[in-house]
């Protein structure tokens, strides 16, 4: 009996700490045999610029807003709520940049947005024409640029913005596409095979 007892107390723990160790979700748009070959955020500075610029802003209204309020005998209750406020919207700001993903798969490019509900855009990358790299004079200088994919039909396009080394990108979705075609369609594409 005290043997049997401590055969399943070891199978109790083994089982405990198998299922103890964190489990990591996986996007739920991945498709079965889907695997993410490149995932990336937006450029640092698209969530730097609008923080930095609203910290100095509430600063300054917080400092002219400070002597008005001292008038009217406001600060009590106007000021924590205008810094709680200006709290808010940073961190909503902050969690836009970190709520933008974009994955390039070997079956499609996705798009994800949102905070709370969530907007997931796809391209099957046998449906793109074209990819197309644009920068600015700011992206050339601090590594960040757009990247437009076109695809065929009615499908449009998606532009992945402020993306952090966007020729990288470009040449991995140029690379996906190729293995895409090799390994289901079995075509042989020509001047891309010799890269």
């Amino acid at each position: 009996m005290n043997r049997h007892k401590k055969s399943l107390s070891r199978k109790l723990r083994r089982l405990v700490t198998v299922n103890a160790q964190p489990q990591f979700v996986f996007p739920s748009f991945l498709l079965p045999g889907e695997k993410i070959i490149f995932k990336t955020n937006p450029h640092w500075l698209y969530v730097v610029a609008p923080e930095v610029a609203l910290v100095i802003f509430g600063a300054f209204i917080i400092k002219y807003l400070y002597l008005f309020l001292d008038e009217f005998n406001l600060k009590k209750w106007f000021l924590p709520f205008l810094v709680a406020a200006w709290t808010f919207v940073i961190i909503v700001v902050f969690h836009d940049w970190i709520c933008i993903r974009y994955y390039l798969t070997n079956l499609r490019l996705v798009e994800e947005r949102g905070i709370i509900g969530k907007r997931i855009m796809s391209i099957w990358l046998d449906k793109v024409q074209d990819v197309i790299c644009k920068f600015s004079i700011l992206g050339r200088i601090f590594g960040f640029g757009d990247i437009e994919v076109e695809s065929a039909g009615t499908y449009g396009k998606i532009v992945f913005g402020f993306l952090p080394s966007p020729r990288k990108l470009r040449e991995e979705i140029e690379k996906a596409i190729l293995t895409f075609y090799q390994d289901y369609s079995g075509v042989q594409l020509g001047w891309r095979d010799r890269r």
